[in-house]
C-alpha cells in the first residue's frame, strides 16, 4: 500500500509531540532532582552550624567544670560577657574567631561562644551559706566563613555550678549542672 503524504506528516507530528513530552518529563525530573539536592545541602549546612554552636557551648561548660580561667574571669566584679573561639587547631581560646579559626576539617565553619555570669544564690533546702548556686549563661554560634553561605545557628544554654560562697573554686570543688538537670 502506498502511504499518502498526509499520513506521513501525521506520523511525524505525533513523533514530535511524543518527543516533546519526553523532553518535558526529563527537564521536570532534572529540576526536581536539583531541588532535592539543594534541600539536602541546606539541611546538612544547618546541622553543621548547629553542631558547631553546641560544641562551643560544651567547650565553655567543660572549662567551667574543670574550674578553669573561664570561671575566674566571669566571677570578677562587673565582668562583661566573655567571648571565646573554638578552633580545631587551638581548642577554646579567648576572643572571637579570626578568618582561619575553623572547627571542621574542610576549614569552612567557625564556632564562637559568649558567656556571662547571671547570679549567685544560696542553695535551697540548705542551712549552710558556705555553698552557693552560681548561674551562668552561654550563647554559642556556628557559621560558615564564606559570605555566600548564609547559614548561622545560635544556641543558648544556661548552666550552673555549686561552689563556695567566696567564689574561689579549686580543682576538687564544685558540681556542674545543665539547664533543669542541676542538682
Amino acid at each position: 500500500m502506498k502511504q499518502h503524504k498526509s499520513e506521513r506528516g501525521a506520523a511525524l507530528l505525533m513523533a514530535l509531540i511524543i518527543l516533546l513530552m519526553i523532553t518535558l518529563v526529563g527537564v521536570s525530573a532534572l529540576k526536581s532532582g536539583m531541588f532535592h539536592e539543594r534541600m539536602a545541602f541546606n539541611a546538612q549546612a544547618e546541622e553543621l552550624t548547629f553542631q558547631s554552636a553546641e560544641s562551643a557551648i560544651n567547650a565553655v561548660i567543660s572549662e567551667g567544670r574543670s574550674n578553669g580561667s573561664v570561671l575566674t574571669q566571669m566571677l570578677e566584679p562587673g565582668a562583661a560577657a566573655i567571648t571565646h573561639c573554638l578552633s580545631r587547631a587551638s581548642g577554646l581560646v579567648e576572643g572571637g574567631c579570626d578568618g582561619d579559626d575553623t572547627i571542621d576539617a574542610r576549614e569552612s565553619i567557625q564556632s564562637n561562644a559568649s558567656s556571662h555570669f547571671d547570679a549567685k544564690k544560696p542553695l535551697t533546702n540548705s542551712d549552710a551559706d558556705y555553698f552557693m548556686d552560681y548561674q551562668f549563661a552561654t550563647e554559642g554560634s556556628g557559621s560558615f566563613i564564606q559570605s555566600s553561605m548564609p547559614f548561622r545557628t545560635t544556641n543558648y544554654q544556661e548552666w550552673r555550678k555549686i561552689g563556695p560562697s567566696s567564689g574561689q573554686f579549686s580543682d576538687d570543688q564544685g558540681l556542674l549542672g545543665y539547664g533543669n538537670d542541676a542538682p
